[in-house]
């Protein structure tokens, strides 16, 4: 079966489009992880549990590709910079391991592509698992984990949730921890 994934143009001057894919009952993670650990799979491989709305990752990923064109990265690689700005944390590792995937079964694949390069079919094929159509995101999101996360526990409707977490994200430099 195949789906079609979430895809969002980023910056204009950048001309980086973000592509999304979600994956359940994957039995090659680490695989996967060792694959984007050493570099060989251009992609990022994030928890869906704690993404309520892509919004927050199509933020996350045009951070880091603004980061990567005027080099002004803090993680060794925009993917890694993706998962970095997706967290409050101004702590690399912990960024990295909170949202990032480690022994998850389920997850969602994102993939910067430009006109020179998308090597997204490529990576697809060599995932072991069920690939779902993005719409069921939902179905896989943690509301209390993700209001853990971004510290909204004394929020008590979901209806605004992505707008605090979004701004949250993006002032994350101007937030004292």
């Amino acid at each position: 079966m195949s789906y079609e994934p979430y895809i969002c143009n980023l910056d204009p001057e950048t001309k980086t489009s973000l592509k999304v894919y979600l994956f359940n009952h994957v039995q090659n993670v680490e695989e996967i992880r060792s694959n984007i650990m050493n570099g060989t799979w251009k992609c990022a491989a994030i928890k869906p549990n704690l993404i309520i709305d892509l919004f927050q990752i199509a933020v996350a990923a045009n951070k880091a590709v603004l980061a990567e064109k005027s080099q002004a990265m803090l993680t060794r690689t925009v993917y890694a910079e993706i998962l970095f700005n997706l967290s409050l944390s101004k702590n690399i590792s912990q960024s990295l391991s909170k949202f990032g995937v480690e022994t998850d079964r389920s997850l969602l694949i994102c993939f910067l592509v430009t006109a020179d390069s998308d090597e997204s079919e490529t990576i697809l094929e060599q995932i072991k698992g069920e690939l779902l159509p993005i719409s069921d995101l939902v179905k896989f999101t943690d509301m209390q984990e993700v209001k853990n996360i971004y510290k909204l526990n004394n929020v008590k409707s979901d209806v605004n949730l992505l707008n605090l977490i979004i701004t949250k994200m993006v002032t994350k430099s101007f937030i004292a921890h």
